[in-house]
């Protein structure tokens, strides 16, 4: 066998991967370039009002929620103003101020909550459209703009998806790098993740305290002004969080409180989308940041390194709040791909050949793939709550404005007298098409009692009839509202945990200050035993119901 080598001066073929790809550098570039920062954030803003101006416009808002929990915090935002009730004692202080507001414009309970993920779209979309203009090339700005607005806005979502949309939007101004870097936008920059902050704190402290984690490593990720940064957005949190505590005092105990109580690290690997569900969202994020990481080594670490911890603490807060987390592997893949910082415009714009412009393309593709995933869902959701609305009853779509799948079951059985025991009803549940039934039934016959100078209330876990019969000013709950109406309708099928148990604080006062007069399938009509009612509004058969 030969051990000969080859003359050192004899040519070496050239591969194939040095050569140029002029189309697919072509097609990159459009992908890659930048436009005006103007012109970049009207086309950001223009894709995301898409989406909030089809919430706005919904007829109805399509919910897999039992009804009562629909109506529930519309009633308490309404208490909330009638001061019956107490702002700090809220779950979600933030949210429910958006219901407030939207409770302005609409009356119908799903068109309140669809006004408010409008309203929580628009907080999302502007900042966020104002970063990504000097930070992302056109495409990838407008794209991940209208995605974010997307997932806030679509029919499922609710305030856990708008607290991870805002925790992006506060996130990417503490751990990237503008292209227009001076010491005035640092300042409005960290001004905007403050105010991310605090509406963070008031909707779910986990994203808070994770953000301001994120906002830790502001000085090192964020160039020359990062110090500024942090400075701005530390000191807008703890003013606006002083006024709050002025305006509401103890909310800021409160919101401690609840981040002790939410903070739950096994919901990490138990909470959230499955990881079946999100596998190929993250391996697509990992595999654009290792590209990163490898193409553009120790030269550009602040990025990768930036986009590496966006996933992870986003991931993170995204499973303990229960969010699908799809937005947190698409923004930190567009991180490591399109910022100014990026390794693979070297590759495209300066010197260049197939391989550099394949992975450009590659990291590109996947980056756009899943932001425009987010939207393609969001829009399949507004297609089935069309869908939905066009076909559900007309008085459920203008009453409630609350429209789910399937028909009534449960309930519509008991009218008909299959369920004649309290024990067969046990072993069915209630749907929220039977709920949203039942609330119409009693919210037609107490529109009629109202009529005649009647308060009614319904014995549920909030005061849902403030919100579906009359206009009234709230109460705190359904016991609250019994203990100060002259009628009150008592649910025989436990729609909810909170009903149940708003039946039995109320039990006492139902049998001392309230008689039975009238029974139906669905619903006990009591009333005041001193109230003069007349006959004619309480028929009934069986004289052994007035007790």
């Amino acid at each position: 066998m030969s051990t000969s080598h080859a003359p050192y001066d004899e040519p070496i073929p050239e591969v194939a991967w040095r050569n140029e790809a002029p189309r697919a550098r072509a097609a990159a570039m459009v992908i890659f370039s930048w436009r005006e920062p103007g012109w970049s954030f009207l086309w950001a803003i223009a894709a995301a009002l898409l989406f909030a101006a089809a919430a706005v416009f919904s007829p109805a808002l399509l919910s897999l929620t039992p009804t009562v929990d629909m109506i529930a915090p519309i009633a308490e935002a309404r208490a909330v103003l009638a001061g019956e009730a107490k702002l700090v004692e809220h779950d979600t202080p933030f949210f429910l101020m958006l219901l407030m507001g939207a409770d302005i414009f609409v009356d119908a309970p799903g068109r309140v909550h669809l006004i408010a993920k409008a309203l929580g779209a628009v907080l999302v979309l502007y900042p966020l459209a104002y970063l990504c203009a000097s930070r992302f090339p056109a495409v990838f700005s407008a794209s991940v703009t209208g995605a974010l607005a997307a997932y806030a806005a679509a029919p499922f979502s609710g305030p856990a998806e708008l607290g991870l949309a805002i925790f992006l939007v506060s996130i990417l101004s503490f751990v990237s790098v503008s292209a227009d870097e001076s010491k005035g936008r640092a300042w409005f920059e960290g001004a905007l993740g403050g105010s991310g902050l605090i509406a963070l704190w008031m909707m779910n402290p986990v994203f808070a305290l994770v953000g301001f984690a994120a906002l830790a490593a502001c000085p090192f990720l964020t160039g020359r002004f990062g110090l500024q940064r942090y400075a701005a957005a530390f000191a807008v949190f703890v003013l606006l969080a002083i006024a709050i505590e002025i305006m509401a005092p103890g909310m800021n105990a409160a919101r401690a409180g609840a981040a002790s109580d939410v903070l739950n690290m096994k919901d990490v690997v138990t909470g959230g989308e499955s990881a079946l569900g999100l596998g190929g969202a993250a391996y697509g994020a990992l595999l654009v940041i290792f590209s990163a990481m490898i193409f553009g080594g120790r030269a550009h670490r602040r990025n990768w390194a930036a986009a590496l911890g966006l996933m992870i603490a986003g991931l993170v807060a995204a499973r303990i709040a229960g969010a699908n987390a799809l937005p947190v592997f698409a923004l930190a893949a567009g991180l490591a791909c399109f910022s100014v910082a990026s390794p693979f415009y070297d590759g495209l714009f300066r010197d260049h050949d197939r391989a550099s412009v394949a992975t450009a393309l590659t990291a590109a593709g996947l980056t756009l793939f899943w932001t425009l995933a987010i939207a393609v869902h969001a829009m399949g959701q507004f297609s089935l709550q069309y869908s939905a609305a066009k076909n559900a009853p007309e008085d459920i779509r203008t009453e409630l404005a609350l429209v789910q799948p399937g028909g009534p079951t449960i309930a519509k059985w008991v009218e008909e007298g299959r369920f004649s025991t309290p024990e067969a009803r046990d072993f069915f549940a209630l749907t929220p098409v039977d709920q949203s039934a039942m609330l119409l039934e009693a919210a037609s016959r107490a529109r009629t009692l109202a009529e005649q100078g009647l308060d009614v209330a319904f014995l549920t876990g909030a005061d849902t009839a403030c919100v579906i019969t009359t206009k009234r000013d709230c109460h705190a709950d359904g016991p609250a509202a019994a203990s100060n109406a002259n009628v009150v309708f008592v649910p025989r099928l436990d729609m909810d945990p909170k009903t149940a148990a708003a039946k039995g604080r109320s039990e006492a006062l139902l049998y001392t200050e309230f008689k039975m007069v009238e029974r139906t399938a669905l619903w006990d009509i009591w009333v005041r035993r001193d109230l003069q009612s007349q006959s004619n509004l309480f028929p009934t058969a069986d004289a052994s119901l007035y007790r």
